[in-house]
């Protein structure tokens, strides 16, 4: 998985969720758009229903077709009355009707078409006749499947994936979407990679996955596109292609995949596999911000916000992480509280910077130390060094690094008790086990002062040079001064 950096954030790594798993058909925004596989809807509609459907997507505004269909219906004709009920779901030559369609749907699951009974759990589903009842529809679902029909097997394994109106049971899941798989429905393919590829409810099996996503593609999937790329780019199920990877993500992004456009971004901001371009970066993650994805949303926020790719301009920034914290991203919602910390564009506020930090820490352990440091030096809040020892622990136990190097430096410096050098050279060993250039620079300080570990002088010359090498400028300036005092006393 990509990894997305904060610069705001100083040190802060974000590791984002899965960009792709199984979800339902999605609309635009983050949260239904991250765990998307064109499930149900309009999508089922253009794929079932033979000759009917193909002339209610052609021109169901002829009388002539509600005529004929609504003669064969009374005739008996099942597919004639699925039809009438697709015709007035959508308003397609009729004016739409809900509640008759609901009905002409249950006659046509009587006559024995499974769709029917599909279309109708998708209703249900969503809610589309009022309150959303998916208790119903995995009752309908489950008929539908039982019978055979693939978008309903495909539908009901979602259900027991996510839990939705039924106890989750990845067992169960992997069961169903692997039925419609089998039968050969596009997104159940797709879904079942996703499936393969987190080992839910089956064992983990990246090749597996790969060979999946390529033939949904086959089929015509744009989704796949994205998570088949991952897999080349990670070197995930076999061998590491990041030029077939960056393929991918073009042509998802050129058919209008959001993903596509943020990880084409994200290359193009890091030069990863292309020449870095600043500009193309922002160009991609504005196409994605602007239909609604939330991390290109703060991505664009933070290109505006320094100047990157285009002019800097605080207000469009803050107002992109506004929008992107509304949908939840966890470092949107951290920066917004760096912002109101330091009062930059927002009116400061200790009191809300408290409060972002606290939404983000959920998903982003990194706002733990943030959250930390207000306690720490009692900003916005009685001043509580165990409340920040707690926060900067918690972080540390959440693998964020950062945590393990405040904690430290709280150990080291002792604060309302006496300091405890031994812990704190073990946090920074910690720090430092994750690569962190401060934890090195730190472990030197310690070397060279004798505070937290033996003192060695060309010890603490190594640790400065390896956080030096890292680019940490305080690290710079004490391998310089140290190596003078070696040169000029060498028996120090």
């Amino acid at each position: 998985m990509r990894i997305l950096v904060s610069l705001l954030c100083l040190l802060a790594i974000a590791r984002g969720l899965p960009a792709y798993a199984v979800s339902w058909q999605a609309s635009g925004s983050e949260k239904e758009l991250l765990l998307t596989k064109g499930v149900g809807g309009l999508t089922l509609l253009h794929n079932r229903a033979g000759k009917i459907h193909r002339s209610t997507r052609a021109e169901m505004s002829k009388s002539a077709l509600i005529n004929s269909l609504s003669a064969e219906a009374l005739a008996g004709n099942a597919q004639a009355v699925f039809g009438l009920a697709v015709a007035h779901e959508m308003g397609h030559g009729v004016p739409r009707d809900l509640p008759v369609a609901m009905e002409l749907y249950e006659r046509a699951g009587e006559m024995g078409l499974a769709a029917a009974y599909n279309n109708l759990g998708e209703i249900y589903r969503q809610g589309k006749h009022g309150e959303a009842d998916p208790v119903k529809a995995r009752e309908l679902y489950q008929l539908a499947a039982d019978w055979g029909d693939a978008w309903a097997q495909n539908n009901l394994g979602l259900l027991y994936l996510h839990g939705i109106g039924v106890a989750r049971d990845p067992k169960l899941a992997f069961y169903w979407v692997k039925g419609a798989a089998m039968a050969g429905l596009m997104q159940g393919i797709e879904n079942l990679a996703g499936l393969y590829r987190d080992g839910v409810g089956v064992e983990r099996d990246a090749m597996r996955s790969r060979t999946l996503y390529k033939k949904a593609i086959a089929l015509g999937s744009i989704d796949a596109h994205v998570p088949l790329g991952e897999l080349l780019e990670n070197g995930d199920g076999g061998k590491a292609d990041l030029m077939g990877a960056i393929r991918h993500y073009r042509v998802a992004a050129d058919a209008g995949h959001l993903l596509g456009n943020h990880y084409l971004g994200t290359l193009y901001e890091d030069g990863v596999g292309v020449q870095r371009d600043l500009e193309l970066a922002f160009y991609h993650y504005e196409r994605a911000a602007k239909r609604g994805l939330a991390r290109s949303q703060f991505a664009l926020g933070r290109f505006y916000l320094l100047g990157q790719g285009t002019k800097p301009n605080l207000k469009k920034a803050i107002g992109l992480y506004k929008a992107a914290a509304k949908q939840g991203n966890a470092q949107a919602l951290n920066d917004l509280g760096v912002l109101y910390e330091n009062g930059r564009g927002v009116p400061q506020s200790y009191e809300l910077a408290l409060e972002f930090y606290t939404a983000s820490s959920a998903r982003f352990p990194f706002a733990l130390t943030n959250a930390g440091l207000l306690y720490l030096n009692g900003r916005g809040v009685p001043q509580d060094i165990e409340r920040a020892k707690d926060l900067f622990r918690e972080a540390s136990e959440r693998g964020e690094p950062v945590g393990d190097v405040l904690l430290g430096k709280v150990y080291l410096q002792g604060f309302d008790e006496e300091p405890n050098p031994s812990e704190a050279a073990r946090m920074f060993l910690l720090a430092a086990s994750k690569g962190v250039p401060e934890a090195f620079y730190l472990l030197g300080y310690c070397h060279e002062s004798g505070r937290c570990m033996d003192r060695n002088l060309v010890k603490a010359r190594d640790f400065y040079k390896m956080a030096a090498e890292q680019g940490y400028r305080d690290a710079e300036r004490a391998l310089n001064q140290l190596e003078w005092r070696l040169r000029t006393q060498p028996h120090n």
